[in-house]
């Protein structure tokens, strides 16, 4: 029953075309047998015999056919119509076309640049010839591509040819390219609504804030319900850290957006602008939401977590902040070096942070936490021997403030020897060599009283650093 219904609907279409036929009206004609094809009715292949008969000698209705048949990815059926039209009018520009399409549809480049390229020979002012030669030509060569976008503008000088331009360059990643072409565009709310998203998006990736904002804006001032361009807006604000600003286009993305679909990074600049307002809780839920959409992609959420250890920090949750940030830790069997720095930063945050709610004992335990972690970077990476000194040196310095221990004695004599051994010092280790110094000279005068220890280390300090004022008042006396 089903294969005689579809029979029928088949030979009804095809019987209504007749006072088309008859009166040679083409696009009745189209219309009709584009119906039967969609369709596809079980004895399409006898009627496709019967198109190829009957229109023959129609280049049009042969174009139209065969591209029907492109549409419904019948490229078998298709290649024979782009033939049949090819053999009645050789010279027309929207059977190159149409063969283009084909082969592009069979992944055929170098075939689909040629028929465009004859496209353009044939009818130099028709525009997609000169469109879907760009576009099979961005991937491997996209100057090339917008060169000839040029010469459409020379033949037709009212066609949006920097459009087209920037949307070349923007599939090729080269943002600033196509950032510049955009910029040429003198109405953006002219510019078709996926090309204004490209421009809005290569700005921002070029780190264009304010020149993405506007062209959000502008679309906006069109359609002031697209989700991409409040998106973007809020996370350009976000960025800028523009947190009202940026709040305010975040409730525009979930709350007065059309068809808008919630991708894990919105989630993630929310919880951003939440803790750039110092809204703890909202930002939590957000970073939370961030993590569930991010379910199987490690390296994202070890930034959300690193985002959520932050959040706890200000929020003064201490245990929380180094639990997450542990848990951005997790996934590699080794540690990074940047891992630890900022572990160890942590510790000494916590450790500040409580001294100056004078929990004493709290401060300490954080200092030497952080201590723990300068020591196991060592041990992991040695090559970075002088910054872990440093560091160490640093938070023992904390812990013994008035030195009287010299906890951080030996972590600065190690730096000072190791630095002094080099000929030529960058001026971060000029900078560490100078704090060595100097502690070694408080320790030397305050606390072993040794005076011509102090002044020994004194003019190692004035010959990287000539104006200190500590190692001139010792010299002095």
């Amino acid at each position: 029953m089903k294969t005689i219904k579809y029979v029928l609907m088949g030979a009804l279409l095809f019987g209504a075309a007749a006072p088309g036929m008859a009166q040679d009206d083409n696009k009745a004609v189209i219309e009709q047998v584009v119906s039967v094809i969609k369709a596809k009715p079980a004895n399409l292949s006898d009627q496709v015999k019967d198109f190829g008969k009957k229109y023959k000698k129609n280049t049009e209705v042969l174009l139209a056919i065969g591209r029907a048949f492109l549409e419904q990815k019948d490229l078998v059926n298709a290649r024979d119509f782009a033939e049949r039209a090819l053999a009645r009018d050789n010279k027309n520009a929207h059977v190159w076309l149409l063969k283009g399409d084909i082969a592009v549809s069979d992944n055929n480049g170098g075939d689909a640049a040629v028929a465009y390229q004859n496209a353009i020979y044939f009818d130099p002012k028709e525009p997609d010839g000169y469109y879907k030669y760009a576009m099979v030509q961005r991937g491997v060569d996209p100057a090339g591509a917008a060169q000839v976008l040029e010469d459409l503008r020379q033949q037709r000088p009212d066609y949006p040819v920097d459009q087209l331009i920037g949307h070349i360059f923007f599939n090729a990643q080269d943002y600033q390219k196509a950032a510049d072409a955009f910029a040429k565009v003198s109405d953006v709310t002219k510019m078709k609504p996926e090309y204004i998203t490209e421009y809005a998006t290569a700005t921002w990736l070029l780190g264009h804030r304010e020149q993405s904002i506007e062209v959000c804006k502008a679309g906006l001032s069109v359609n002031p319900r697209k989700a991409a361009w409040n998106r973007i807006a809020f996370y350009d604000y976000t960025d800028l850290k523009k947190t009202d600003e940026a709040l305010a286009y975040a409730d525009k993305l979930f709350n007065a957006s059309d068809s808008a679909h919630f991708i894990a990074e919105d989630y993630t600049y929310h919880g951003t602008a939440l803790l750039q307002a110092k809204r703890w809780d909202d930002a939590i839920h957000a970073f939370e939401k961030a993590l569930e959409l991010n379910e199987g992609n490690n390296k994202q959420k070890s930034i959300i977590n690193k985002n959520l250890s932050d959040v706890y920090l200000q929020k003064g949750d201490f245990d929380n902040a180094v639990a997450y940030f542990e848990k951005s830790m997790e996934g590699s069997e080794k540690p990074t070096m940047d891992q630890l720095d900022n572990l160890g930063s942590l510790y000494a945050d916590i450790a500040s942070k409580k001294l100056k709610a004078e929990d004493k004992a709290g401060s300490d335990e954080a200092f030497r936490k952080a201590d723990g972690v300068y020591a196991r970077m060592l041990e992991l990476y040695p090559n970075y021997a002088n910054y872990c000194n440093y560091m160490r040196g640093q938070v023992n310095a904390n812990l013994d403030p008035d030195s009287k221990e010299g906890l951080a004695k030996p972590y600065y004599e190690a730096l000072a020897t190791s630095l002094e051994a080099k000929a030529e010092k960058q001026s971060s280790e000029i900078a560490m060599l100078k704090q060595a110094y100097l502690y070694l000279i408080v320790y030397d005068f305050n606390v072993l009283q040794d005076k011509a220890a102090a002044k020994a280390v004194s003019e190692k300090l004035l010959a990287v650093d000539p104006e200190n004022a500590v190692a001139k008042q010792v010299m002095a006396m």
